[in-house]
């Protein structure tokens, strides 16, 4: 019995140190089996960032550019927020320039209406003094006797004639008012002729300044239509210079390279010597003729327009030159007021120079605007 007890305990304590023995070995298994497991999820974890490399090697570049073009967006983002400032701020500063101008027009209006109410009252304030006066005009007519109103009445000038003198131009209120006869009380009828004249003189100045205009454009278009029908001659007889070549090329036979030879290239270096340095020289005598009829029509386009720039200069500075001299006649003819009565011969010869002056202007200018 004490053997199997000592056995027993013997198997016993062999048992626990086994089984001390199994757990220590089961949790190193564990940590072995741990440790493999962290190993694998960090093997998995290397290859998912190898493949994630090996893939986003692409998303790299692309990333890249999105880069530089957000960068490019950037600089123009900046680039336009400053045009739109710079905008702003001319756009504030133009608003202000117009807000000064609409406030000087508005103090300007302002003035021109105080000085235009400033006129109406004067109107006013003369109209009631006329309406006075004419009022203390009627009264002394009551207040004298019958042959009194009788020879005031014929003191008086004449209305009789009509509105139409009334109607008169401000040129022929001058000269009728510019009238310093002695012992008249109207005008006389040789300021009522130069009036008259000076109308009518004005009336053919306009009359010739309309056909001149007319004129003008009637030759202009004239110059258009004969540049374009000399073009279009140009073309038909180039084209018929092509038609006539060919079939004389046709219809020549063979000649022997001698005499005619020579003269043909003597006339093809004259013909390469009239073209300019910078034109392409070829060894075809018709292509270097082509060149120089071409050259002669540019030419003479160029001389034509030249012709026609200097046609309208002129047109303008005679224009400019009449309008100086009427000018020129009409201050001197309002500053020296005519005396009629006293000089009747001196006036008329006044008005048939300026008859015949006008006469010779629209000659003049007649011939200049002809044809050329």
């Amino acid at each position: 019995e004490s053997v199997s007890d000592q056995s027993t305990e013997e198997l016993r304590e062999r048992l626990q140190e086994v089984t001390e023995e199994a757990e220590l070995l089961r949790c190193e298994l564990e940590v072995t089996s741990r440790h493999l497991e962290g190993k694998h999820e960090a093997l998995k974890i290397l290859q998912g960032q190898s493949i994630l490399d090996r893939a986003t090697s692409h998303t790299k570049i692309l990333l890249q550019k999105s880069e530089e073009r957000t960068k490019a967006l950037e600089k123009e983002v900046n680039g336009l927020q400053w045009e739109i400032t710079y905008n702003q701020m001319h756009f504030k500063n133009f608003e202000q320039s117009w807000e000064q101008k609409y406030v000087r027009v508005c103090s300007e209006k302002k003035a021109l209406s105080d000085s235009l109410g400033d006129r109406v009252r004067e109107v006013q304030e003369l109209r009631t003094e006329n309406t006075a006066v004419s009022q203390q005009c009627l009264e002394l007519l009551a207040m004298l006797n019958v042959r009194e109103q009788r020879a005031f009445q014929g003191t008086k000038p004449s209305c009789t004639q009509g509105r139409e003198e009334d109607q008169g131009t401000v040129l022929e209120l001058a000269v009728l008012g510019a009238c310093q006869c002695p012992n008249v009380r109207e005008a006389c009828p040789c300021a009522r002729s130069a009036a008259a004249s000076r109308k009518q003189v004005l009336q053919l100045r306009q009359e010739l300044e309309g056909h001149g205009r007319r004129m003008e454009e009637a030759l202009l278009m004239a110059d258009a239509f004969r540049i374009a029908f000399e073009q279009q001659l140009r073309r038909r007889s180039d084209h018929f210079l092509l038609l006539a070549e060919t079939d004389r090329n046709k219809s020549r036979p063979l000649r022997p390279e001698g005499k005619d030879r020579t003269a043909s290239l003597s006339v093809a270096q004259r013909l390469r010597g009239l073209l300019p340095s910078n034109t392409e020289i070829t060894d075809d005598p018709t292509e270097t003729l082509h060149k120089l009829l071409d050259l002669l029509s540019d030419k003479e386009e160029a001389l034509a327009h030249q012709r026609k720039v200097s046609f309208m200069l002129a047109r303008n500075t005679e224009e400019l030159e009449r309008r100086l001299k009427t000018d020129y006649m009409l201050q001197t003819q309002v500053t020296s007021p005519p005396h009629c009565s006293s000089e009747t011969d001196t006036c008329k010869s006044n008005h048939a120079a300026q008859v015949k002056h006008c006469r010779c202007a629209s000659d003049w200018s007649w011939n200049n605007s002809g044809p050329e």
